[in-house]
């Protein structure tokens, strides 16, 4: 009896399964997504910092749902940024919190630098939003020199596993900083910095 497949043909189909085993797209477990900006070299980093910042100007200067008012968007020119500084992207250790009040998702356990007559909180409360997006919305006293917006500002975090990376230089200002009919999360007080944080967006 003639065998179906003959020992080449059947080598050949193996290999195809085999190969389209190893090359099958496998779902990213949960929190160990990579960290994109968190772990490229710092002017790699800088260049897609650069091209975000440029990205959202172009979106708050033509989108409809853009938080700057329709009759400011022709002059909008642009937000303003302190230079990017390396010693603001940061790591710490994040810690779930699910009997917290909502908005509140978690804590991100975190060294930070420190004042001789203030001490840095070491344990941040975390945001989190129903698109799964974590951010800690924050004061510090960039605030009371007049650079940033007195209401504070937020920036996303990054997980894998329990370690997170901020990075300050993605700060950003909450909508309502630019059209009072925005109503904003303001930041829990244990996120007040007494020090100056010069990184992400500015006046």
């Amino acid at each position: 009896m003639r065998p179906l497949l003959s020992w080449r043909a059947l080598a050949v189909v193996l290999a195809l399964i085999i190969g389209g085993l190893l090359l099958w797209p496998r779902k990213t477990p949960a929190g160990s997504a990579p960290l994109p900006l968190c772990e490229k070299p710092w002017g790699t980093y800088q260049q897609l910092l650069q091209e975000a910042r440029r990205q959202k100007d172009s979106v708050f200067r033509a989108d409809a749902r853009s938080p700057i008012p329709a009759e400011a968007r022709g002059s909008f020119a642009g937000l303003r940024y302190f230079p990017p500084d390396s010693q603001w992207r940061l790591r710490g250790r994040y810690e779930p919190l699910p009997n917290a009040l909502a908005p509140v998702v978690g804590a991100l356990w975190l060294n930070l630098p420190t004042l001789p007559t203030c001490q840095s909180p070491a344990r941040l409360l975390v945001y989190g939003e129903k698109n799964g997006q974590l951010y800690i919305a924050f004061w510090d006293s960039t605030a009371v020199q007049g650079l940033t917006y007195e209401g504070g500002r937020y920036v996303p975090i990054e997980l894998r596993s329990d370690s997170a990376c901020i990075d300050f230089n993605r700060a950003y200002f909450p909508y309502c900083a630019y059209n009072p009919a925005y109503i904003c999360l303001p930041y829990p007080p244990e996120n007040r910095f007494c020090l100056s944080i010069p990184a992400g967006e500015r006046w």
